[in-house]
């Protein structure tokens, strides 16, 4: 459940002016939108790679090896804490990662791409994986710490800000001025992440017993799914369409990835001016609306090529950032750990776009059957993506009432149950838990179970001991699966 030792030791004392930016309620995402923002950077700007072209075939393998050794060590990851353990315990990893991220993007980018083999290129890019996978959930974990509402309208605002200034930076600059650049960025969310940790908060969300969670963990398994053949599809389209007919040629992909950028801060201004906490919900359907448009305009006519790439491009950047906004709410609720929440939503986006880049990719190295059968592929995914709109918008109602919804008498009373089992509870304190849930009072539990107010007093605090909880206030909002606050 995680240490609390040394809470509050260093907040508001010698607080220099990086901890006091780092705090404020929108700007402490910057650190995770810096890690995003080195990805983008590095495969999506034009001269990244000092010596060879963006679009090289060993720039691409190099790309795809690096998103499928991020893919599985997030799992991994998540799979080897479980339930108990916090990646953040280990705490040289906090520089360990974005030294090696640092180092490693020097490598590939000034040398190891431009030799005769590739081989070593791809051994760095597979190498970046476990580094870029352990910051991913070191920020997840710190933000299940500081409670992070992960309001789109903050989280969105900083992403879409940094991804364009950080993306617009690395374009300007001369080549090896530009990796030099992108290097720097994981050094920066590593620097961002130890000092946001000065504040001393341990403490992560409760985890509602196993039973009580999995209505959470079906929901995450039934959103990472659709996200995962959304991503096939995005990216299918994306890189089918030939980059040479574009009239922005080979800066189209970075052009396209600050397009996503500018929808992030777009949805998040509509959210702020609405003022409607939920809007991230509602907001996923309507992206596979629009991959299902960027697909049509593929099919209608070359000169709709271009549209189609930037909507769809687009909407695969936005991807893991919606579902790290879906989940992170699941996360506070203690419905799942920040690892298995922060591994979903890096794992499954990204995935998806591995493997509709290189579904179209092999289309590409056999133009006869690719001439064949391109549009009845764009068809069966657009009849996909038709499907899915169903149950995506199912899991949109399943999660408000996974966090908004008060659960009924009879779910309390189940919870309770759980609650006892899962933390060893004795047969009194079961007792004292559900009438602290029916809402009685200390001296009101006395007189029902025939004790005194300090044995019941005695039992409450034996209770906050097994659960680590501190108050009773927080003890209502677990047992209300914490669902009060939304």
């Amino acid at each position: 459940m995680g240490t609390t030792s040394g809470q509050g030791k260093t907040a508001g004392r010698g607080e220099g002016p990086l901890a006091a930016f780092a705090k404020r309620p929108m700007l402490k995402y910057a650190g995770f939108s810096l890690l995003l923002a080195w990805h983008y950077t590095l495969w999506f700007v034009p001269h990244s790679f000092a010596l060879v072209p963006l679009l090289d075939d060993r720039v691409t393998y190099s790309w795809l090896v690096n998103l499928g050794s991020t893919v599985v060590f997030l799992l991994l990851i998540a799979l080897a804490l479980g339930r108990k353990q916090r990646l953040s315990n280990y705490r040289w990893l906090r520089i360990a990662a974005p030294t090696l991220m640092c180092v490693g993007t020097l490598a590939l980018t000034l040398w190891a791409v431009s030799l005769p083999t590739p081989l070593l290129a791809y051994a760095i890019a597979f190498l970046l994986g476990p580094a870029e996978a352990a910051l991913w959930i070191l920020w997840g974990e710190r933000y299940a710490c500081v409670k992070a509402n992960f309001s789109i309208r903050h989280i969105g605002t900083v992403f879409g800000i940094t991804m364009i200034v950080c993306m617009v930076i690395a374009w300007a600059l001369p080549a090896y001025a530009s990796s030099a650049f992108t290097s720097l960025l994981p050094l920066a969310s590593g620097a961002l992440l130890i000092v946001s940790q000065r504040d001393g908060q341990r403490r992560f969300p409760v985890l509602l017993p196993e039973q009580a969670s999995r209505s959470g963990l079906k929901n995450m398994a039934m959103v990472s799914t659709i996200t995962f053949l959304a991503s096939v599809a995005c990216y299918f389209l994306v890189a089918i369409i030939p980059w040479e007919v574009l009239p922005t040629g080979d800066t189209s992909f970075t052009i396209g990835t600050l397009c996503g950028g500018a929808i992030m801060l777009a949805i998040a201004g509509v959210c702020a001016l609405s003022k409607d906490r939920t809007n991230v919900f509602k907001l996923y359907p309507w992206l596979l609306v629009f991959e299902i448009v960027a697909f049509s305009l593929f099919l209608s006519d070359e000169a709709a090529f271009f549209p189609a790439f930037f909507v769809a491009l687009g909407i695969s950047a936005l991807f893991e950032i919606l579902l790290i906004m879906y989940f992170g709410i699941l996360t506070s609720k203690g419905y799942t750990t920040p690892a298995v929440a922060f591994s979903f939503s890096g794992s499954f986006a990204r995935a998806g776009i591995a493997v509709g880049n290189t579904l179209a990719v092999s289309y590409e190295h056999t133009p006869e059957l690719a001439a064949a059968i391109t549009p009845e592929t764009c068809l069966a995914f657009i009849c996909v993506l038709a499907a899915l709109l169903i149950p995506l918008v199912r899991q949109e109602y399943n999660i408000v009432a996974l966090t908004a919804t008060p659960p009924s008498k009879d779910e309390i009373g189940e919870i309770c149950a759980e609650v006892a089992e899962e933390f060893g509870l004795s047969a009194r304190e079961r007792e004292i838990l559900l009438l602290i849930a029916r809402g009685y009072t200390t001296n009101s539990m006395a007189s029902k179970l025939v004790i005194s107010p300090y044995t019941v007093n005695t039992h409450i605090r034996h209770i906050y001991d097994k659960m680590q909880i501190h108050k009773r206030s927080e003890l209502l909002n677990y047992l209300n699966m914490q669902r009060s606050d939304y």
